[in-house]
This record gives structure tokens, sequence and C-alpha cells, in this order.
């Protein structure tokens, strides 16, 4: 409320002034909530990253060691085999040495070359036809294993003078058999088998498929390992049937040409495994891939653990969400009933301070809690000096009436009556009313209104209307006994010029020149009452009203100092008005005169200048007897006086003049003695 508010006000609750307006704390806590949910999200993710980097390089250490045991069996294989290869050459060679110099033959190959050895050697020429060979009962093994005609062309053609066919199946016992061959000095080819089984048996046993086989045995979180290149699967674990060509698969596809190895998550067998593939080179050349399927068991618990926690933040999150949610609704419903309330406060308060009427409010225990600025001003009171103070020791008089109107527990009620404020007496129309609710809000509330200036304004209406209506019917009356009076006149001159009686002409003189002067006297009356029904028009002029008082002041002071009374002037308004000086000059002194008349000898007559607002006003103060309620409602009426010798003109002819300048003239009596007329005037 501006500085008008006139009632009390309750300070607003620490608690709620200390929050923040709801769409800062929403904004904040909407931000905080972001941040905690991007943090959530960030941190799942941040996990879930790590365990499958953990993944990644338990993979790629896993596979990294596949790819170095394995290389190191094939090389230890190819070494063995070389040795055994190499073995065999050297003794085909030295056969050649030996057939060179002397042709070989069965008997000679026995002789030197015990089949009990595991050598079987057998010379063949260059149509392929057996031409030699240490072991006759299994010739045929030679063809069996091979066919001599095409496979050693190269050797036949002097392409090449060595030649390994590579492990081949027995005839005889089945056991594989190193084929090797050189190119005889004398034509056609030596060719010899060497029983290669415990080459064979190094290879299953050290051999990468071997290495694979033990690798994959260990089940605790190797679900599956493959050997495979392009065309089939080399080697893989006992629970594999079968996989998918590389080519179908882009992801195999472009892990075969890669140095690095690549890893994703896929399913196996109905199972979701984590995969790592890395391309085999073996010496420079690829061999193909190996591909590890890992269980992921613990990754996907250990995934589902995260994802519950972060699935119980987000609840909880949720939860917090919808409290602070809550609680910043409730704010704003607080916030926006605060504002509806203090608009609604200053709503009132506006139209409390905007009434012209007065409004008092008091609390159950009869103390003022509210005083609108018209009180102020009607009263003549101070909000501050009165909030809280009871009502009896502020306004006895309006006091009276709310005791009455909550003794009696009436709803409400009006009544009119006078008040004594400043000196003035108002009269005043209240209208009370109790206020019910809880024992803090229980009181009474009484709204004023002045009805002084009003009730004047009727009495000053029904005054000139009262004055109007007289001057009419006296200027009607005047015009018709104006004719026969004048004829009554002349006719009583003519009485006394022309006739003469015969007696008593004394008597008869006297009498005539009685009726002439009665006849003046009532013509001036009848000029008096037209003069009254059509006033002389006001020459207006604008005058400073204390110079036009001072100037008259002489006049005035002699009507005062003709009766012995005690004269004061104070002219200090400073107010400027319109006038018309002769007739205000008239108006002033048939009040002054009527002051005098009314003060016994040795009293006072005061005249003071002031101003009220937009009025000026010239008071008339004297010390008499005063005026009677009754005298002072006809006190302006034509020809009414309370003097014996007066004539009722004097007040009535000041009010008219008055009235005709805007300005009205109030009466009041006072105290102990005496009456005040105070002729009010609007300024210039």
């Amino acid at each position: 409320m501006s500085e008008g508010v006139r009632s009390e006000k309750k300070p607003p609750s620490g608690k709620w002034a200390m929050l923040l307006p709801p769409k800062y704390f929403g904004g904040l806590f909407f931000s905080l909530m972001v941040i905690f949910l991007g943090t959530s999200i960030f941190e799942y993710q941040y996990r879930k990253q790590e365990l499958e980097h953990i993944m990644r390089e338990e993979a790629t250490l896993l596979i990294h060691a596949l790819t170095e045991g394995a290389e190191n069996a094939i090389s230890g294989y190819n070494e063995n085999s070389s040795l055994l290869i190499g073995r065999l050459t050297d003794q085909l060679s030295l056969l050649n040495r030996l057939d060179q110099q002397k042709a070989l033959t069965s008997a000679t190959l026995i002789d030197l070359i015990s089949s009990d050895d595991g050598f079987h050697i057998t010379v063949v020429d260059r149509t392929g036809k057996t031409i030699a060979t240490n072991t006759p009962s299994i010739t045929e093994a030679l063809n069996h294993q091979c066919n001599p005609q095409t496979e050693f062309q190269p050797l036949f053609s002097g392409a090449m003078q060595t030649l390994v066919l590579g492990i081949r199946a027995g005839s005889s016992t089945g056991q594989p058999r190193l084929v090797a061959a050189v190119a005889r000095s004398r034509g056609g080819v030596i060719a010899g088998t060497l029983d290669a089984s415990r080459l064979i048996a190094f290879r299953r046993q050290l051999g990468a498929g071997r290495l694979i086989q033990r690798i994959g045995a260990d089940k605790t979180g190797i679900d599956y390992i493959i050997w495979q290149d392009s065309s089939a699967v080399l080697a893989a674990t006992p629970n594999v049937s079968g996989a998918a060509p590389l080519l179908s698969d882009a992801f195999l596809a472009a892990a075969i040409k890669a140095h690095n190895p690549a890893t994703r998550f896929t399913t196996f067998d109905g199972r979701r495994v984590f995969e790592v593939v890395k391309p085999f080179l073996y010496q420079g050349t690829n061999v193909g891939i190996f591909r590890i399927g890992l269980k992921t068991d613990h990754f996907t618990v250990a995934l589902a653990k995260l994802r519950n926690r972060v699935v119980m933040l987000l609840v909880l999150v949720g939860f917090g969400g919808l409290v602070m949610f809550n609680l910043v609704m409730s704010r704003r419903n607080a916030m926006l009933m605060k504002g509806a309330c203090e608009r609604a406060q200053s709503f009132s308060s506006t139209i409390l301070e905007s009434m012209a009427d007065a409004v008092i409010a008091v609390n159950s225990m009869a103390n003022i809690t509210l005083l609108n600025e018209a009180a102020e001003k009607l009263f003549a009171l101070s909000f501050r000096d009165a909030l809280h103070k009871p009502i009896h020791q502020v306004l006895p008089d309006i006091a009276e009436l709310l005791q009455t109107l909550m003794l009696e527990n009436r709803a409400s009620f009006s009544k009119e009556l006078e008040a004594v404020v400043g000196g003035r007496n108002l009269l005043l129309s209240a209208h009370c009313s109790l206020i019910t609710g809880s024992n803090a809000d229980e009181g009474a509330l009484v709204v004023v209104r002045d009805l002084s200036d009003q009730r004047a304004l009727q009495n000053i209406i029904n005054r000139q209307e009262k004055l109007t209506a007289m001057g009419e019917l006296a200027s009607g009356v005047a015009h018709e006994i104006r004719n026969p009076l004048n004829a009554i006149g002349v006719l009583a001159q003519r009485l006394d010029m022309e006739f003469s009686p015969i007696t008593d002409e004394d008597d008869y003189r006297q009498l005539v020149r009685l009726i002439v002067s009665e006849v003046h006297r009532v013509n001036v009356i009848i000029q008096r009452f037209l003069k009254f029904a059509r006033p002389t028009p006001l020459m207006m002029v604008k005058s400073n009203l204390d110079d036009f008082v001072t100037a008259y002041c002489p006049l005035l002071q002699g009507e005062a100092d003709a009766k012995g009374l005690r004269f004061t002037l104070q002219a200090e308004s400073g107010a400027e008005v319109f006038l018309d000086s002769e007739q205000m000059q008239q108006a002033l002194l048939n009040i002054v005169r009527n002051g005098v008349e009314a003060t016994q000898s040795g009293g006072t007559l005061a005249i003071k200048l002031s101003r009220r607002g937009e009025q000026a006003i010239i008071a008339i103060t004297d010390s008499g007897c005063g005026i009677s309620d009754k005298e002072k409602a006809q006190i302006f009426n034509l020809y009414f006086t309370t003097k014996s010798d007066g004539n009722g003109l004097g007040l009535s002819i000041a009010n008219q003049i008055v009235q005709a300048h805007g300005g009205i003239i109030e009466v009041e009596n006072m105290k102990p003695s005496g009456t005040e007329f105070r002729i009010v005037l609007p300024l210039a």
C-alpha cells in the first residue's frame, strides 16, 4: 500500500520471504535435474565403456597369446618337417651319386637301405615305370601315394632337381608317409618315402588346432575359438559346428584386412557373446583369422547392476522431482495468492482512499485498526496517532454508535448525529456494520458522511427559493398596490389644497397630511420590494480581499464604536476574489450592524479574513446573545426580525448579494456566547 494506506499490515513470513520466486526456483531445480540426469547417463555410459574396454583388453591379450602360440606351433612343426624332409632328400641325393657310378638295382637298394629303417626307395624311368626298389613286396605303394608320371613331370623335364610332394597316406598300413624325389642323373626319378607318423603326432600335440582345443577347454570365460580362412574353418573348439563364410559377414570381411584386433557383440547359438577378431599372419602371409567369443555373463550382470543403480537414481530423482514440483507449484500458488491478496489489498486501499466518505474500523476490543484519508481530514486526525487507540478516546461520538452496534449485536444500522470537530458543529450520517469472522478478525466498521455542507447547501437552496417566491410575490403585490396607492396620495393632496372644512380645519389638515405621509411610507416599502425582487446587476472586479475589507474598515469600526464595542480586524488571507465592491460593502455592513445590534455595550466585534481550500472566508464574530436554532432557520427570510424597530431586510439583502457573488453565508453559535457569520466566496 502507498502512503495513503490506513490499515494495519501484517509482515510477510520470514520463511517464504527467503524463498526464490517460483520461476527462478523452478529453473534452478530444472538445471540441477538436467545436470544430475546428464551425470547419471554419463556415469552409466562411462562404466559400460569401461567394462567393454576391460573385455576388449582381455580378449586382445587372449587373441595375442593365441596368435603367438599358433605361430610357435607352426614354426616348430615346420622345423621338424624341414629336418625330416632334409634327411629324406639327403638320402636320395646320396643314392643318385651312387647311381651315377653304377646303376642301382633292387638288390643294391636292399643291401644299402633296409626297409626296417623306414625308408622306402623306388627308382623309376622316364615313363614312370619302377626299375628298382628296396621294398619289392610293397612296390605299389608309390603308385598308390602318387602318380609318378604326372607328379614327377617337373623332374622329368629338368625344371626341378628336387621335389617334395608332402605327406601322403601309406598303401598298406595307412600310416602317413613323407614323399620326396630327386631327378636321376641317368634319367628318371629316384623317389623315397619316410614314415611321418611322429611328425603328424607332433603337429597334433603342439599345433595350432591342438592349442585352440586346449584354450577352448577353459570354460570360465571363453565360449568358442575359430580359425578360418576365406574357404573353410581350419580349426575350432568342439562346440563349433560351422561358421559363416568370411565374405558373407561385412565385419569379418573388414577384419581380415585390418592389422589390429576388432571387437563386437554378436550372437552365438542364441547367446550374446563378445567376439574379438584378428588376422593370422605367418611370416607376412595371411593364413586366415582367429575369432574368439567371450562369454558376457559377468558383463551382463555388471551392466544390469549398473542399469539398476541408474534406474534407482532416476526413480529417486523422479520422486524428488515430483516433490520439488509440488513445492514449486505450492510456492507458485502461494505467490499467486499473495499477489492476488496484495492486488486486492491495493485495490481495496485505492477504493478506501478514493472514497469521499470517512471509513473507520475497530477490532473486538474497540481499538482503531483502519482509518482512511477522508476520515483523517474529516476528524482532523493522524492515522499513526490514532492506530490501536480506543475509539472512545479519539472519537467519542462515533464510539457511542459502535458500542450500541456491538452490544445489541445488530448487523448494521444508520443514524444521523451532530459532532463538534475542530470547533465546528458537523452534521454527520453514520452507517455502522459488524465485522464477523475469526476472533482476530471480529470488529465493526463505520462509514461516515459529512452532511454539513449538503444540509447547508440545501438550506441555502430552500432559503433562496423562499426569498425568490417572496420577492415575486412582493413584486406582484407592489404593482397591484402602487396604482391605487398613487391615486389615494393624489386625492389626499387635492383634498388638502382644494377643500377647506367649515369646522375643525386643523384636524382635517392633520388627517389629510397623515394620509399623504403614510402613502409616501408605503411607497418606500414598495420600492424596497421591487429592489429586492429585481436586484441591481453586479459589476464584478478582481480584488484583493484584504485590501477591500481594510479600506472599508473605518465605516465598520464606526458602527462598533457607536455602540461601545471593541473592534478588531485580522486581514492576512492574501485571497483574490471577484467583487462588486459597492454591493459587497452593503452586505458586509448589514451583517456587522446585525452583530452590533445583538451585542451589549462593552462586548467585542471581530472580523477575520482567511482561506479554506479554494474559498475565501470573511468571519464576523460578536459576543452577543447568540441565535436559537429556530431563529437560525428564519434569519434570512424576508421581513423576519427579532428587533422591535427592525424591518427584516438587512440579512435577506446581504444573503442575496453574497449568493449573487457565487458564495454562501454560514451561521454558527459560538461558545460560551455569541454568533459567527461567515461570508464564503470562491477564489478568483
